[in-house]
């Protein structure tokens, strides 16, 4: 059995990425470390909002990601998206190939959807919809995350999925209240501006650690 974890840091990113694009899809990467069969999710890389298919752009992204990862100790082991269409919670598009680019270089790697109806204010669930890899498609893992510190109910593969702490969402909802979104950028914005810390988001890794 593998139990993912995802903390703070990596969490808040992702649903920042999204708060600040809310009109279109978005998706990034999130990185891991591993120890005795646990995968700890420890910081999220904002991709894009302009593109969102396997393009050469997306292959230059990765590699730059795999390069920055392997320099930390990490693994580049989860991707995310988040849809135009707020009610979607379907891996589907593209999304199923960028996230299976991920696992040709790593069997463990897992896609999350974002629901954006989690997202809304008193919600008391993670806004993350996991998907484990069964050759030959991704499957969603309908028990989801389990509370904190409890065990999750293993799914496809044996995977469970759980938030870090108890205090992750009312964390990552005052985040969103002060538009900390302002300070994430992705790699689309580095393009544009290549002074844009799109790796490693710093500005916005000091605020989130001290929140």
């Amino acid at each position: 059995m593998t139990e993912y974890t995802v903390s703070l840091q990596a969490y808040a990113k992702a649903v920042l990425h999204c708060a600040k694009h809310p009109w279109t899809t978005v998706h990034g990467l999130f990185l891991a470390e591993k120890k005795d069969g646990r995968i700890r999710f420890v910081d999220a890389v904002p991709l894009a909002h302009n593109w969102t298919n396997l393009t050469p752009m997306f292959d230059v992204a990765l590699q730059q990601v795999q390069q920055y990862a392997k320099a930390k100790g990490l693994t580049v082991s989860g991707y995310y998206v988040a849809y135009e269409d707020t009610k979607a919670t379907q891996l589907s598009a593209s999304g199923p190939l960028l996230a299976k680019a991920l696992v040709d270089a790593d069997e463990s790697a897992v896609a999350f959807v974002v629901d954006a109806k989690k997202l809304a204010p008193g919600s008391s669930k993670a806004a993350l919809v996991p998907y484990v890899f069964a050759d030959p498609q991704w499957k969603e893992q309908s028990n989801g995350f389990a509370e904190a510190g409890k065990g999750g109910a293993a799914g496809t593969k044996g995977a469970s999925f759980v938030l870090e702490n108890n205090r992750i969402l009312a964390a990552t909802r005052k985040l969103v209240d002060e538009r900390a979104e302002v300070f994430v950028y992705d790699f689309d914005e580095h393009m544009d501006d290549v002074s844009l810390d799109w790796l490693q988001n710093s500005a916005l890794s000091e605020l989130i650690r001290t929140t």
